[in-house]
């Protein structure tokens, strides 16, 4: 299997089918109701970590953003992490100590306090080599589900019904009634990426673009604290996706599979920056199917009054499309159409 995220139908056929079917963040999201009534939420998620001290850095910052904005598009403050490092064997005690210290530099910024790091050093054949691997677990609680509207309501209600069944997948239909739905996207798409590729791809980059805008871009790209878009959109009742690898085109697809249903979505109205674009460019990679920590893809059924919402804060946002019935998941271009593919691995991997 290729690096990174795991494509999504051996998740299907090798995972779900043990675990009860898909949720929102397959995988990777737990929810329950605690003794007192609150409403309880884990989310992990994971991350290869390599390349220079600054893209190390990167790395696990933006993986601490992307699990802390899991838990707020619950309506769940994250409180608790436990971080477990998997190294390969040639890894040295001195290259430990520097990825210790950047997780808790890393928690540190996010006023995370209470956390714990978990390390092995993994068995390889001799001669073998491998990235260190980083999977982050955070906790937190919330009020109970019934005490969320609209669709994140009615999503976390069903939550603990579902089973799973011979075929390993149990779709959550769209509510009765209800398939005019709208897809909210939040932040900018392959931010994550971007700051990667221009931290690791200097050489390649800054014979085409200025060093000022480089940096420029690396600034920008490296904001990738998505909280605060993630508890509006929980506040509003949206149901929201935070987008990892596998990019935007990878969470759409994960959003059809969830609700069991087709899209129509506007290419142009995807947001990116203009860094991310011209990098991509030279590069020669699709952005769409870039990890894209960074951006948040809500689904709700008022998209005017959650962009407000947006606006008000001050956060990008863009209406990219709706749901709808049946399978089809079309993206449109201007005069073009072309169908949304399962997820198949990070392009980002590929790239570096």
């Amino acid at each position: 299997m290729k690096a990174g995220k795991l494509p999504g139908v051996v998740e299907e056929r090798s995972v779900f089918m043990f675990t009860g079917g898909r949720g929102m963040e397959p995988a990777e999201v737990a929810r329950g109701t605690g003794a007192d009534g609150r409403f309880m939420a884990a989310a992990t998620d994971q991350t290869g970590i390599f390349g220079t001290e600054q893209t190390q850095a990167l790395r696990v910052g933006m993986l601490f953003d992307r699990v802390c904005a899991k838990l707020a598009a619950q309506g769940a403050r994250a409180e608790v992490f436990n971080a477990s490092l998997s190294l390969p064997p040639a890894a040295s005690e001195a290259s430990l100590k520097k990825l210790v210290a950047l997780v808790a530099q890393a928690a540190k910024c996010r006023d995370i306090t209470a956390y714990s790091v978990h390390v092995q050093t993994r068995y390889e054949p001799e001669g073998g080599a491998g990235a260190v691997q980083l999977v982050l677990t955070g906790a937190g609680s919330a009020k109970g589900a019934e005490d969320f509207p609209g669709i994140l309501g009615y999503a976390l209600s069903r939550a603990g019904d579902l089973k799973p069944d011979p075929s390993g997948r149990t779709p959550l239909k769209l509510p009765a009634g209800d398939n005019t739905l709208s897809v909210v996207m939040a932040g900018y798409a392959a931010l994550e990426a971007t700051a990667v590729l221009i931290s690791e791809k200097q050489e390649s980059l800054s014979g085409r673009l200025a060093a000022s805008y480089l940096a420029q871009g690396l600034k920008k790209a490296s904001r990738t604290d998505v909280r605060e878009a993630a508890r509006i959109a929980a506040q509003a009742g949206a149901l929201a996706k935070i987008a990892g690898e596998g990019g935007v085109f990878g969470a759409l697809w994960e959003i059809g599979e969830y609700f069991d249903c087709g899209m129509d979505i506007i290419l142009r109205d995807i947001l990116l920056l203009q860094e991310t674009i011209e990098v991509c460019e030279i590069l020669d990679v699709n952005p769409y199917l870039l990890a894209s920590g960074g951006c948040l893809l809500a689904v709700t059924g008022d998209a005017q009054a959650l962009l407000a919402r947006y606006r008000d804060a001050g956060i990008a946002a863009a209406a990219i499309g709706i749901l709808k019935e049946g399978r089809d998941r079309v993206i449109h271009n201007e005069w073009e159409e072309r169908f949304l593919e399962p997820f198949r691995a990070e392009e980002l991997y590929r790239v570096l």
